[in-house]
């Protein structure tokens, strides 16, 4: 396969017949073999940098290790987003292109891709928010993954015009949820309901230190505390346990809420409001309870990021 330092890129005509190959969504040929993950995607988009050109916003914040940029809008994959000098052009499909008349940042190359640094692609990211809510997940995603330091982001955002959903988003920013749904929770009990900022992701321990459980959300004041059930809460046995779980929970003086998959905003308003009036808002030394450490997000297991650099070395051998 040939690649011009512009993109163009075509297999050698007049060659003895090779691998079978497909044309990518960016209009590169590649041997029909390679599969077309969002990391091929950002590789393929990445091979057609010009000179200065790097890759930024959910493409680099992907490589960097943050799994929640998938670079995909629904089921739609999203362009590939690339920062370039402003006299610079990149030919074909597949990438989303900002230029800069100002200095470009110096690269942080990763599995031998050029990206912006962390801060800078979450902020421009963020600039493409649909919406304020969006925005708050993305910014809680990209620090649960630890590719980006909040104060870090906050002092490059203090220079630069951010749009309301950005702002918003870096203010009320929390490191303390472990998925989408968690930010989106927390967005709603704090932005929509009113309430003040829980805790997220905390051991609860019994009064001789036992850990009871790990809520998503927890109120120590009151007593409430909130849970996201996904689809891997639907079979038999992981219910059983969600429900013994509630039940050790309610035996310590907890009061809980439960959003499921489907539920409308009105309905997890309605039961955060319910719960947390339910609750016995109890002085420290009158709980059964007591709080625990905080349980980040699980870290990438090495297998998988030594999976990963396997697929970017099988890419650059397919460009040979």
């Amino acid at each position: 396969m040939r690649v011009d330092p512009d993109g163009d890129s075509g297999p050698r005509r007049g060659t003895a017949a090779g691998p079978s190959w497909r044309t990518s969504s960016h209009g590169l040929v590649v041997p029909a073999h390679v599969p077309q993950t969002v990391e091929q995607r950002i590789l393929e988009a990445a091979v057609r940098l010009p000179e200065g050109g790097v890759v930024t916003g959910w493409a680099a914040l992907r490589l960097a290790g943050a799994a929640y940029y998938d670079g995909l809008a629904g089921r739609t994959p999203r362009p590939v987003p690339v920062l370039l000098p402003h006299t610079s052009r990149i030919r074909g499909p597949g990438v989303l292109v900002e230029r800069t008349r100002g200095r470009l940042p110096e690269p942080v190359v990763r599995h031998g891709v050029p990206c912006t640094p962390g801060d800078l692609a979450l902020l421009h990211e963020l600039s493409r928010a649909t919406s304020t809510r969006a925005a708050g997940v993305m910014v809680d995603m990209a620090l649960a993954a630890g590719v980006v330091d909040l104060e870090g982001v906050r002092q490059v955002a203090a220079v630069r015009r951010l749009p309301a959903a950005a702002a918003y988003a870096l203010e009320r920013a929390c490191a303390e949820c472990r998925s989408p749904r968690e930010s989106e929770m927390l967005q709603v009990w704090e932005s929509d309901v009113g309430f003040p900022r829980p805790l997220m992701n905390r051991q609860v321990l019994d009064l001789s230190g036992r850990v009871i459980a790990v809520v998503d959300l927890l109120e120590p004041e009151s007593g409430t505390y909130g849970e996201y059930n996904g689809a891997s809460h639907r079979s038999r046995e992981r219910q059983r346990r969600d429900e013994a779980r509630a039940d050790a929970l309610r035996g310590v003086g907890l009061e809980g809420f439960v959003l499921v998959a489907g539920d409308s905003e009105r309905v997890w308003r309605e039961r955060m409001s319910s719960a947390r009036g339910r609750a016995l808002w109890l002085r420290e030394d009158q709980r059964r309870w007591r709080l625990g450490a905080f349980v980040p997000a699980p870290p990438l297991p090495d297998e998988d990021e030594e999976a990963f650099e396997a697929l970017m070395l099988e890419h650059y051998r397919s460009l040979e």
